[in-house]
């Protein structure tokens, strides 16, 4: 996997949502997360801790965002938002939120490619080292675009942040392409299944490693969750997709296969 330090690669997520008590309660229970509360003048944010890892972020929306669906963002980190911002645009890409500094000196911007997924990139602060991605349980194990025009997001992908798609057959009928940066895997993206509906936009995805995904999807679903897609196998392993209680979707697969 790439290191979290690399630019160019993923090396966060976090959720955005309107009911913030609801969602460490529930990430906590199911993950078995131990929550950090850190004050910001943003608000509080509050860490997923797998262990001694901080695996992910959430955060309460702002009221006047209330509107606003909850959802987990997946952070391309980059040497120069500036720049990165430029290439995104010139790929074709859009800018949602320009640039702005957090707590600890980064900045960030929320944009979305061609298609209309939404994501954000990050730069400066305390680069990050090790692996971000993990199959440890608890931990963030592969992020995954959903979209439907998979042309149009390779070329975006490749333009802004130099990532190699490869694309293969899955066994299944489908293609799925994973994006490689210095021949290390990144994120992978497939087309949006027909049975999605159409008001559904684009989207990244998080997957999370548990012990055991039948195991964890049923808890997730007695903790207030909702399971869109009931475990399968596919070639990867075991997954499952998850609505939250609040509204938010995330992936959840076997640890031994993610």
């Amino acid at each position: 996997m790439i290191d979290a330090g690399t630019y160019g690669g993923i090396n966060w997520t976090d959720l955005s949502t309107p009911n913030i008590a609801d969602a460490t309660h529930f990430y906590r229970d199911l993950f078995g997360w131990s929550i950090t509360t850190l004050k910001t003048p943003m608000g509080d944010y509050y860490v997923g801790n797998a262990d001694d890892f901080e695996a992910a972020g959430m955060m309460g929306q702002d009221p006047d965002s209330q509107a606003t669906p909850a959802c987990w963002t997946t952070f391309v980190y980059v040497e120069d938002i500036d720049a990165t911002v430029t290439r995104i645009t010139g790929a074709g890409g859009s800018i949602l939120t320009p640039p702005f500094e957090i707590p600890g000196g980064a900045k960030v911007a929320v944009v979305a490619d061609p298609t209309g997924a939404m994501f954000a990139v990050m730069a400066g602060g305390e680069r990050p080292s090790g692996a971000y991605l993990s199959t440890e349980p608890g931990r963030v194990c592969w992020f995954e675009l959903m979209t439907r025009d998979t042309t149009a997001a390779e070329a975006f992908y490749s333009a802004a942040f130099d990532w190699k798609p490869v694309t293969e057959p899955t066994g299944t009928g489908t293609e799925y392409t994973v994006f490689k940066l210095a021949d290390e895997d990144v994120a992978g993206m497939m087309e949006m299944p027909a049975e999605v509906p159409a008001e559904a936009p684009a989207h990244w995805t998080p997957y999370f490693a548990v012990d055991d995904c039948v195991h964890a999807e049923r808890r997730a679903l007695h903790l207030g969750g909702k399971g869109l897609v009931p475990t399968m196998q596919i070639e990867m392993g075991r997954f499952a997709v998850i609505e939250d209680p609040t509204g938010a979707k995330f992936n959840l697969m076997d640890a031994v296969t993610a």
